[in-house]
């Protein structure tokens, strides 16, 4: 099996795992139109660290996929390091070599669609949603 063909695999599973509570009243709310993804994110906080979020999501397989590792990588985080994953998220998808791969698990994958400009905002979105969760930045877009 080729590296690609991996990748595709751990994406479209991790898709399938894309949380998608009903709630009402979220922190942040953003969508896509190119694409048609949309988020809707709120958070559990409690002593400093970022217990839990609750997620609406719906949209492409990247997106999906990105929405699961992003949770899974933001929970039970400081602001400080959410700001770091989103970071060196942000880097890694334009191929920025300043990048510590190690925060990021298995949202690597996620490279291999970052040679097409209208996947990365798919692969973006839910990272752009957490920054502004955990930033208090309201201003959804």
């Amino acid at each position: 099996m080729e590296l690609r063909d991996l990748y595709q695999r751990i994406i479209l599973e991790n898709a399938k795992k894309c949380p998608n509570e009903q709630f009402q009243n979220e922190t942040v709310h953003l969508h896509n139109p190119t694409c048609g993804d949309d988020i809707a994110i709120k958070c559990q906080y409690d002593n400093n660290l970022f217990k839990d979020f609750e997620i609406k999501a719906d949209g492409c397989i990247i997106f999906k996929a990105a929405t699961t590792f992003m949770k899974e990588l933001c929970i039970n985080k400081t602001k400080e390091e959410i700001e770091d994953i989103v970071l060196n998220f942000s880097k890694f998808m334009t191929n920025d070599k300043k990048v510590n791969q190690k925060i990021l698990g298995d949202a690597v994958v996620l490279q291999s669609v970052s040679h097409l400009p209208m996947r990365i905002k798919c692969a973006m979105l839910p990272f752009k949603a957490i920054y502004q969760l955990v930033n208090g930045d309201d201003n959804n877009q």
